[in-house]
């Protein structure tokens, strides 16, 4: 869960802790690749405004550095989300202000979907 602002952060990681999943936190990009790496995630829900490494860098990085797939959900204000979504292979890309029930929706279904295209 990739979210520079503090408290957006905060309410989406008890949101998607009150479904079950364990959110592991990062505030930047920077963090988010060393704990990306460090920690194989089912998927990396991603805001793309980030300081530092912004969201497209970090999934550069993380996907030059990292063998395994991991779905990624796009979170973003950005006003070139969708093409950036594209550009990154977001599994999904969701514009704010967030609906928390359609990423929770989109997060279970990402999950879900990996582990079906994952072999045995």
């Amino acid at each position: 869960m990739v979210e520079d602002d503090a408290d957006t952060r905060l309410m989406l990681v008890s949101a998607i802790a009150d479904e079950g999943f364990e959110p592991i936190p990062a505030l930047d990009g920077q963090h988010a690749l060393r704990t990306a790496l460090a920690v194989e995630p089912s998927a990396i829900v991603l805001d793309l405004m980030l300081p530092e490494v912004n969201g497209e860098e970090f999934v550069r990085a993380y996907r030059a550095q990292s063998d395994v797939v991991v779905p990624i959900v796009v979170v973003s204000a950005h006003r070139d989300a969708e093409a950036v979504g594209k550009r990154v292979g977001a599994w999904a890309v969701l514009p704010k202000p967030l609906d928390i029930s359609e990423l929770l929706a989109r997060l279970k279904a990402t999950i879900r979907s990996r582990h079906v295209a994952a072999p045995a």
